[in-house]
């Protein structure tokens, strides 16, 4: 098991640890230092390490990840939710946008029939949660890459504000975002791209706290090795990506975690 208690940045000395390998191979991923593969990873880590088995989850945003597949070999009944195909736009042409479950790989990682019987595909709006989903049914949420594309700085953290409502007391949210590492000032805060920046996820810290649920503490340390070192250019096909620069801005992975109020 690995020892995830904070909401903390990619290092590259994650990929040397067994939980990563561990839960790559189950995605039927190929194992190389890349940030989009670490943000799968840890998400499921945070579920393998807090609910372990069973229960409900609600993903935002899911695209054609793994996670779903991942989530009901486990067990778990799960939701898995994307925007509504009229507003799908760029995202249907890069392949990164998901219309129903056939959209949503499953194959070497779920038995076939377990994931038709437990993951469900809704279309969603993340700015507008549907009131049904806000009545704390859920032990699990998550999102991967998607927040910081829903309209600009507060939208994304009223959107994380908001989603603790989806959980039961006790229930665990595990989301992965853009962080700006390189300024606390200067960023990326355009409708369809927000490049986090350390003062915004200290608010975004505060107010979850304020509401009544944990925040898991930030861990923004950079790792000192080739791969944390290397911010890779446009168009993104350097040695590694863990990094990376868009215009004059840089960014990278963080994964963010609160424990909705209430629980043990």
């Amino acid at each position: 098991m690995s020892p995830l208690q904070t909401s903390l940045r990619v290092r590259a000395e994650h990929f040397d640890t067994d939980w990563l390998k561990e839960r790559t191979k189950e995605m039927k991923h190929e194992l190389r230092i890349h940030r989009k593969l670490w943000e799968f990873v840890v998400i499921a880590q945070v579920y393998e390490e807090t609910i372990g088995k069973g229960g409900m989850a609600l993903g935002f945003g899911c695209g054609r990840e793994p996670l779903p597949a991942w989530l009901a070999s486990r067990d778990c009944r799960v939701i898995a939710s994307d925007q509504a195909l009229e507003s799908a736009g760029d995202w249907i042409d890069s392949s990164q946008h998901s219309s129903g479950l056939e959209d949503l790989p499953f194959e070497g990682i779920c038995d076939e029939a377990r994931f038709r019987e437990l993951v469900k595909y809704a279309p969603m709006d993340m700015r507008e949660i549907p009131t049904d989903l806000l009545a704390g049914q859920f032990d699990f949420t998550w999102s991967a890459g998607s927040f910081e594309h829903i309209g600009g700085i507060e939208a994304g953290l009223n959107f994380f504000l908001e989603q603790m409502k989806c959980l039961k007391p006790g229930g665990i949210a595990a989301h992965t975002t853009e962080f700006n590492f390189a300024s606390d000032t200067s960023t990326i805060t355009s409708n369809d791209l927000v490049f986090f920046r350390k003062r915004d996820l200290e608010s975004l810290a505060r107010r979850v706290e304020a509401q009544g649920d944990e925040f898991w503490p930030l861990d923004l340390v950079r790792g000192d090795r080739p791969a944390d070192l290397y911010v890779d250019p446009h168009p993104y096909t350097g040695p590694y990506h863990l990094n990376l620069m868009v215009n004059d801005h840089v960014s990278t992975s963080i994964l963010l975690v609160a424990r909705r109020g209430g629980g043990s």
